[in-house]
């Protein structure tokens, strides 16, 4: 795990910078407190993952989905490759998804929903030296993550929030992508919002996830869910080059677009 990065970090609601405050002595050894004399608002900093979520960032899942997203996280990786058998397997099915984003060496890298890291060990095979970044508002996700990355002796910085609120400060990435899981946004929009603002001018963004083709698929484990439809009208009209493409055999949708340059 990276030490703490202050110079990108900014409150979430206000986008003020924090200020790092003292370990309190009532707080364990490797905790502090991170505070926005803006809007009084105070995070702390567990472990080297600082927690940014607030309660009305709490996504409510039905109880059936709620029971199969807690088996799934515990058994992510024969699940996810068991999932991905009909979209042609999950070594192509992340192929298909990395293979848009425009990595270079040395490039600063956000992933939202970073889950258990496999697609950053996957990016850093093949441009080591980049500095990598990840948010996930399950806490268990990020564990598994830091420990998995700590085996691939991988230097990242973890968070526990939100992308439709990040807590980082403007253009602070050269690139921003999310795999999975935008379809159970609140506010796909804000999201969206967020992706662009904290991305570098001319820089391009990648966003996917499952189609409607695949709810009905899985239905008969999470339930009824709302009907999935890519969110890509939700990108502004001024980004450029929006392209939205069907990924994984039907079962998967690909959002790309650009910013603006200066």
């Amino acid at each position: 795990m990276k030490a703490l990065s202050m110079d990108i970090l900014r409150c979430p609601v206000c986008h003020t910078q924090l200020r790092l405050t003292k370990t309190h002595d009532s707080l364990p050894t490797d905790e502090s407190i991170l505070s926005c004399e803006h809007c009084n608002k105070s995070f702390i900093n567990e472990n080297k993952v600082i927690d940014f979520l607030s309660e009305e960032d709490t996504v409510c899942f039905s109880k059936r989905f709620a029971i199969f997203r807690t088996f799934y996280n515990k058994f992510y990786t024969p699940l996810t490759n068991l999932m991905f058998i009909p979209c042609g397997g999950v070594k192509k099915a992340r192929q298909e998804v990395l293979g848009a984003i425009e990595m270079f060496p040395g490039a600063s890298v956000l992933e939202t929903g970073i889950g258990p890291g496999d697609n950053i060990r996957i990016l850093n095979r093949l441009f080591p030296g980049c500095s990598f970044y990840g948010i996930d508002i399950q806490k268990r996700m990020l564990k598994k993550c830091s420990r998995n990355l700590c085996k691939s002796k991988l230097d990242i910085s973890l968070y526990n929030a939100t992308a439709e609120r990040l807590p980082f400060n403007d253009h602070s990435f050269d690139i921003v992508f999310h795999l999975g899981a935008m379809n159970l946004f609140k506010d796909k929009k804000s999201a969206i919002q967020e992706m662009i603002r904290v991305v570098k001018p001319a820089s391009k963004i990648v966003i996917a996830d499952e189609t409607q083709k695949a709810v009905r698929l899985f239905k008969i484990f999470v339930g009824n869910q709302p009907k999935v439809v890519p969110p890509v009208d939700l990108v502004p009209n001024e980004m450029q080059e929006i392209k939205l493409s069907t990924i994984w055999k039907g079962y998967g949708y690909l959002i790309e677009f650009r910013t603006p340059g200066v």
